[in-house]
């Protein structure tokens, strides 16, 4: 991996976004936050990327949240408080609102903000030795508002509470059954199964899966019905050449060959 604490590569439409501080269990530093968010836009502005992966760099940790040391620093300074909260929430803005799908992969321990980061992502797959914890009651923090949404949407009112009240530790199998993951697979098969399931994606109507995020968020939010923009993106796809590419393949018994970006 990369001597940097973070780093992008991309291979075949997939992005991997790879946080490598293992010797500290994958902390996010105030920087790594920085140079997180700069790496999501980056990946999203680039048009060979067609899917995004986060993960870490080796099966240890994804993220174990902030780093503590640099907290110390922070304590008593409100000031210095909302200029760290005001980055973590940036970069994870910068995941939840990417145009281009991101997927989780979490080995290994997932605590406080390696759980926000996780929630930013569209997916999240986890290895069978995936811990994860919510812990702000065990260090007197308080979550934002959307960090909070995004738990109560996945695991509901009463079990996000549950997590954040009690600050207790959750292995995988649990986590994939109250709905925080999607997926759950063997430790030596979860960096396969997101790499092809990431492939899978990068073969499918970019147009559809990019407005499919776009709708999904929408209903979530509240919407009962088609908005302006999204009656043009539903509209459009039928002057595209996906829908043309998609049915003639259909018709041919053949893989569709997309190539809108």
């Amino acid at each position: 991996m990369s001597a940097e604490p973070i780093s992008l590569s991309t291979t075949d439409g997939v992005a991997q976004i790879v946080i490598d501080r293992t010797h500290k269990r994958n902390a996010m530093s105030t920087d790594m936050w920085r140079t997180l968010r700069n790496l999501v836009d980056q990946a999203a502005g680039d048009p060979a990327v067609l899917v995004i992966i986060l993960r870490g760099a080796d099966s240890s940790a994804f993220a174990s949240g902030a780093d503590i040391e640099e907290m110390l620093h922070i304590v008593g300074s409100e000031e210095a408080a909302w200029a760290l909260m005001n980055t973590v929430r940036a970069t994870e803005h910068a995941l939840s609102e990417c145009a281009k799908p991101v997927i989780a992969m979490i080995r290994g321990i997932c605590i406080g903000g390696g759980v926000e980061l996780a929630l930013g992502c569209d997916l999240r797959f986890a290895s069978r030795n995936a811990r994860f914890a919510v812990p702000p009651a065990k260090l007197g923090l308080v979550y934002s508002v959307a960090s909070t949404r995004r738990l109560i949407q996945l695991v509901g009112l009463g079990r996000a509470r549950d997590l954040l009240y009690s600050a207790r530790t959750l292995e995988a199998a649990e986590a994939l059954e109250i709905g925080l993951v999607e997926r759950m697979f063997d430790d030596d098969q979860v960096e396969l199964e997101t790499l092809r399931y990431a492939g899978v994606l990068a073969s499918r109507s970019q147009y559809s899966i990019r407005a499919a995020k776009r709708v999904s968020a929408a209903a979530v939010a509240g919407g009962s019905d088609d908005d302006d923009a999204i009656r043009r993106l539903r509209g459009s796809a039928f002057t595209g050449k996906d829908l043309e590419e998609g049915i003639t393949a259909f018709m041919e018994k053949r893989s569709p060959r997309f190539t809108w970006r």
